[in-house]
């Protein structure tokens, strides 16, 4: 441990193996519930800005889902340097006491949640949090998948199958019992096993969940909503609730591409080896190699 001056205005205790600062005299690092107790006062590239904010001397936290504070911040670059998606760019800010220039998250849907720049922020100015869908047509799906969720089962309990079919009918709810365990896998597993940080949800996860139904499928969600999509459809036999699947089980594939990519760069070859024992949907292999270890 090292004693580390960095600017006339704060010091710090300075780990050279960890790159993490120990707050001394008082300081405190980015708020973690920001969001509750600032305002957000307007957007800089279409990214979110949360106040006070009085140019020079205050700049305020930018960024919602990979936040900045930039009154914090003292342009040293290590964000810049450790992020694999490369989301960062810099700002000058001419006058502020802390550093001329800034990290500024531009490409902040682009956070894959591997919490490099996080944890290694010798001032802990940043806060990374997952955002959820971002695009437009991911948000759709994901409601969408809500309410097919509820909507197909609760239209058969009320209204009876549109079709009239009684067997499809009572195979729908065994296939909606059985998909529930995997839809709702994070909720079941993540918060125990996912070693989270202290403050933040059960999707903000630190390690690979490998228990449990991530033991049989690596996307276990996704499982869940194609088996509760099929289940809608044979509860309520109705138009709707099919055209609503058709779009889920569209979107899926793109959804799945890019986890298995963001969770590559997140966790490494950690997770490559995951990827070579568990199967990605096929639930049928996965319990045949489950059994087999």
């Amino acid at each position: 441990m090292a004693y580390c001056p960095l600017n006339k205005y704060q010091s710090y205790i300075y780990s050279e193996s960890t790159l993490s600062l120990r707050v001394r005299c008082g300081y405190l690092p980015i708020d973690p519930f920001f969001q509750k107790k600032r305002k957000k006062v307007g957007k800089d590239e279409g990214i979110a800005v949360w106040g006070p904010v009085n140019p020079p001397d205050k700049l305020g936290i930018h960024g919602t889902y990979v936040a900045v504070d930039w009154d914090l911040c003292t342009g040293c670059g290590v964000c810049l340097e450790v992020c694999p998606q490369q989301l960062y760019e810099w700002v000058e800010t001419s006058g502020h006491p802390t550093s001329e220039k800034k990290a500024f998250p531009a490409r902040e849907p682009d956070c894959v949640q591997c919490y490099k720049c996080e944890t290694q922020c010798p001032v802990q100015a940043i806060r990374v949090v997952f955002g959820g869908p971002q695009s437009p047509l991911d948000m759709l799906a994901s409601y969408l998948t809500m309410a097919q969720l509820i909507g197909g089962p609760l239209y058969g309990l009320v209204f009876g199958p549109y079709l009239g079919l009684t067997i499809p009918f009572y195979v729908g709810w065994i296939v909606l019992a059985v998909s529930l365990p995997f839809f709702f896998s994070p909720v079941l597993y993540f918060k125990t096993r996912g070693k989270s940080a202290d403050g933040k949800g059960i999707m903000d996860t630190t390690v690979i969940v490998e228990s449990g139904t991530y033991g049989i499928v690596r996307h276990p969600q996704f499982l869940g909503a194609i088996l509760t999509i099929c289940a809608s459809i044979l509860i309520s036999q109705h138009w709707l609730f099919v055209l609503i699947g058709i779009l889920i089980v569209w979107v899926t594939p793109k959804w799945i591409r890019e986890a298995e990519e963001n969770l590559i760069l997140k966790f490494g070859d950690d997770y490559k080896r995951y990827m070579e024992r568990v199967p990605s949907m096929n639930f049928v292999l996965g319990i045949v190699r489950l059994l087999r270890r």
